[in-house]
């Protein structure tokens, strides 16, 4: 199907802003999509479209935060399991959860996540000084079950694996960004595959969703790099709050 000309450049746009939001926090599908659906694409098309754009974004960030040495290659790898079995285990899970439910029980989560990342108590512990060096099932378990969420829904998953690394790792969250980017392209990876089996990608809007989100990967990267841990708490807590309250506005 052939888009107006004005499509294209809007599809950049909307792939460069999702993609820094990703980059620094999470949240940007939320943005992405409505506005996919809104300039009349299926919203089947419009998912695969997006994830798309999603993993170039996420891809690129990771990479260059890689490059500068904050990927901690060996987290990375010990959670890249629990990633990977989540995300096959999600293209194949049904979920029976009506769309109304589903948002207010997202958006609920998403406050206490931030009203726990921001207390001054750790009530759930203290985080460790240094990263474990092996995972416990516990952690396995957790991890398994984030990436089996992002598989299927993904809005939102950037801010549990902000909290759930941040609480495995006790790193500050340059290098918690940089792990959080780099497993969330391995189930995106996944579950873009699926979605590009059955169908449902636009690869003209796609590509252009992409180069916005190469963009958006890089600058949010930067962003990051020069701002330093404060500016990404208070981008979180922002940007959050804000799909939480747009999630609770569109129930009513």
């Amino acid at each position: 199907m052939m888009y107006d000309w004005y499509f294209y450049p809007a599809f950049f746009g909307v792939g460069l802003v999702a993609s820094v939001i990703n980059s620094i926090a999470g949240g940007g599908s939320t943005i992405s999509l409505p506005v996919m659906i809104f300039l009349g694409l299926p919203p089947t098309v419009a998912n695969g479209t997006n994830r798309i754009g999603l993993f170039v974004g996420n891809l690129t960030s990771a990479l260059n935060l890689r490059k500068h040495g904050l990927l901690n290659g060996g987290i990375y790898k010990r959670l890249f399991w629990p990633t990977l079995f989540g995300a096959l285990l999600g293209i194949f899970f049904l979920v029976n959860i009506g769309d109304k439910l589903f948002q207010g029980i997202l958006s609920v989560a998403i406050c206490l996540v931030v009203l726990m990342s921001n207390l001054k108590r750790n009530v759930l512990g203290k985080p460790p000084e240094t990263p474990p060096q092996r995972i416990s099932p516990l952690a396995f378990f957790g991890f398994l079950m984030i990436s089996i969420y992002g598989c299927i829904v993904q809005v939102g998953v950037g801010f549990l694996q902000i909290f759930a690394l941040s609480r495995y790792t006790g790193l500050d969250l340059l290098h918690v960004n940089a792990i959080k980017n780099a497993l969330t392209t391995t189930f995106l990876f996944v579950s873009t595959i699926g979605l590009i089996a059955i169908g449902k990608v636009n690869w003209g809007l796609a590509i252009c969703v992409s180069l916005g989100a190469f963009t958006g990967g890089s600058l949010g990267c930067r962003l990051q790099r020069k701002k330093g841990n404060e500016f990404i708490r208070k981008f979180v807590s922002g940007a959050s709050l804000v799909m939480a309250a747009v999630l609770v506005y569109d129930l009513f």
